[in-house]
């Protein structure tokens, strides 16, 4: 019969009941991911954009990439009109924006994971990640938790982390990170949901 230890403990349980009292935040994984997006996307204005746009094309399309994103993505339209898009001949249906966006942000994590995996291992000595709490400020007084900025030290998960957001796998990052704050202590449980996370790439 398994003892209380071996029975698996979901999210929720690790928080207790905080969660249903206001505080705002997202799991461990889904910070992972938000931060590393940060990064990848810094000073990319957003696919609605005349600018925008032409960044995904041109960065789908570079070199021998062709048009292997794009269609892997879902678009079906003739070589021809992808150039139209690229020159701004011709504006994308919201539809086909919709997927150009997504063909880009999975070609930008491929493209970024090794030199993740490299900046973030740091030939063995890690990265620091700064966790924020959870924001408690619309929970009452009597139901807050101590519960302060704790910093640490990640050395062994950066290969597992890149390689489960390059694949936009949320389940395996959210395990990944109760791996991770199991280093803080007896209340690691208590960042199983954060409101952020601050780690440089």
């Amino acid at each position: 019969m398994p003892t209380p230890a071996d029975i698996p403990i979901t999210p929720e349980e690790r928080w207790g009941e905080l969660g249903l009292y206001g505080a705002r935040g997202m799991t461990g994984g889904e910070a992972l991911a938000h931060t590393l997006d940060s990064a990848a996307g810094r000073r990319i204005p957003p696919v609605t954009t005349r600018r925008g746009l032409t960044v995904r094309l041109r960065y789908l399309t570079w070199g021998s990439r062709g048009n292997h994103w794009l269609r892997n993505a879902g678009i079906s339209v003739t070589g021809r009109t992808i150039n139209r898009w690229t020159n701004g001949v011709q504006r994308p249906r919201p539809d086909n924006l919709r997927l150009i966006d997504r063909a880009f942000w999975r070609c930008r994590r491929a493209s970024l994971a090794d030199h993740y995996k490299q900046r973030l291992w740091d030939d063995g000595r890690g990265s620091r990640i700064e966790i924020h709490p959870v924001d408690q400020r619309n929970v009452q007084s009597s139901r807050q938790r101590e519960l302060r900025v704790r910093n640490i030290n990640v050395r062994h998960e950066w290969q597992a982390v890149v390689d489960a957001w390059s694949s936009n796998d949320h389940g395996t990052l959210d395990e990944l990170w109760t791996r991770i704050v199991d280093d803080l202590g007896s209340d690691h449980h208590a960042y199983t949901y954060v409101s952020h996370l601050g780690f440089g790439v």
